[in-house]
């Protein structure tokens, strides 16, 4: 058996693995499925009174978007299915660190609805038919995991959708881990990192908007790093996550994560 283009031999391995160790819920540890139903029911979609630029949950009565005023973001509009707590962080947490790739599957398939509800509101922005593409992983966590979790999701959330997806964007230096940076130094992380696939320009010409898609939206600082690259395209972009960090509590009760130690993006 040889491993096709681009599938890494550590990518075929942890994909066997994936599928012959015996799976628990990456939550609570019951037998069965990466994720039980009971955990399942508990992931907390983001709540109806959001900002309709970054997505950030707002509270009765907000005068604006405190996490968005001020900032030049270079993207239209961004949205996620979940918020980043309980389920849903370790989700995230075992599809990187654990090295289970087929959990992006059962990730995109959970996310679907909700960037059904994107890809429309994205579609209805212009003319023309817009493309999905990723940020593309930091090279070092690349090699590590044998696979990019936001291409895995991209790829499936537009092959479940009908869609096309292409991958517009590379690193063009690596940076530092965010985890751990506020939004000044993730900023500043990830200025310039990112730059054009020889596609890009040809694709700006035929389509002038894009869906970007990750795993996580932290502070915006990443996707709006690729939304100002992909403007020099001429692309117009959105962003779309399987979770959102959410500085307030969306809900209270929300599952908390058995995960006891996370590295994130």
């Amino acid at each position: 058996m040889t491993a096709s283009r681009g599938v890494s031999w550590d990518a075929l391995v942890a994909e066997l693995l994936d599928l012959v160790l015996p799976r628990r819920c990456v939550a609570c540890r019951a037998a069965g499925a990466w994720l039980c139903q009971e955990c399942a029911g508990r992931l907390a979609p983001l709540p109806a009174a959001r900002c309709r630029r970054c997505g950030a949950p707002l509270p009765a009565a907000a005068d604006g978007c405190r996490e968005c005023r001020g900032r030049g973001l270079a993207f239209e509009r961004a949205t996620a299915a979940f918020c980043y707590d309980g389920a849903a962080r370790a989700l995230v947490t075992a599809c990187k660190f654990r090295l289970l790739p087929s959990l992006a599957a059962e990730m995109a398939a959970l996310a679907a609805p909700a960037f059904a509800v994107a890809w429309a509101a994205c579609a209805a922005a212009g003319a023309g038919e817009p493309l999905v593409t990723w940020v593309p992983a930091h090279g070092g966590h690349r090699r590590e995991r044998g696979f990019d979790l936001a291409e895995s999701l991209a790829r499936r959330l537009a092959a479940g959708a009908g869609l096309e997806a292409r991958p517009l964007l590379r690193r063009r230096r690596e940076g530092v881990r965010q985890g751990g940076l506020g939004r000044e130094a993730r900023a500043e992380n990830v200025r310039d990192a990112f730059g054009l696939q020889e596609d890009a320009l040809r694709v700006g010409r035929c389509s002038r908007r894009v869906m970007i898609v990750d795993d996580v939206y932290t502070t915006g600082e990443t996707v709006n790093s690729c939304a100002q690259a992909l403007a020099l395209a001429g692309l117009r972009s959105h962003v779309f996550t399987f979770a959102r960090a959410v500085r307030a509590p969306a809900r209270a009760g929300a599952a908390g994560s058995v995960v006891a130690k996370e590295r994130s993006r």
